[in-house]
């Protein structure tokens, strides 16, 4: 079982999941301003509210995505050893267009796809990082 970091237990419900009362997981148009951006999770392609990014590769994802995401990333497949929660609201993940990894400030994010040539903040390492480890590829 993954750890979810920043979860207070006023907010876990009996079995350890967030309470839908006051926002949930999934973001609500009540709950954004007009004119901001929304992030849709990549796995059930809805807007994130509260953010499950994990630990250690930073892909963000819903945290309801994260927590039944398993041991390892939808992603990039690499052993989730924890899972960070961010609230879209309070603190602003940046995602990365192109690998879809997540950092804490716009600066840290454009700094890194400059450093590799200004595709995405990985480099060349995006595709190597797509592919299981062994799998085949004609």
């Amino acid at each position: 079982m993954t750890k979810v970091k920043g979860l207070r237990a006023s907010e876990a419900g009996g079995d350890g999941k967030a309470s839908s009362g006051g926002g949930g997981y999934l973001g609500k148009a009540l709950d954004r301003k007009p004119g901001s951006k929304v992030h849709m999770c990549a796995r059930c392609d809805s807007p994130v509210a509260i953010y499950g990014r994990l630990i250690p590769c930073h892909h963000a994802f819903s945290l309801q995505c994260a927590e039944e995401m398993g041991t390892t990333c939808y992603l990039c497949f690499q052993q989730i050893e924890g899972i960070e929660r961010v609230d879209a609201s309070k603190q602003p993940l940046y995602l990365c267009g192109v690998c879809g990894v997540s950092y804490k400030s716009k600066e840290e994010l454009l700094e890194r796809v400059q450093a590799n040539g200004g595709k995405c903040c990985r480099g060349g390492e995006e595709k190597k990082m797509m592919r299981p480890t062994g799998a085949k590829y004609a």
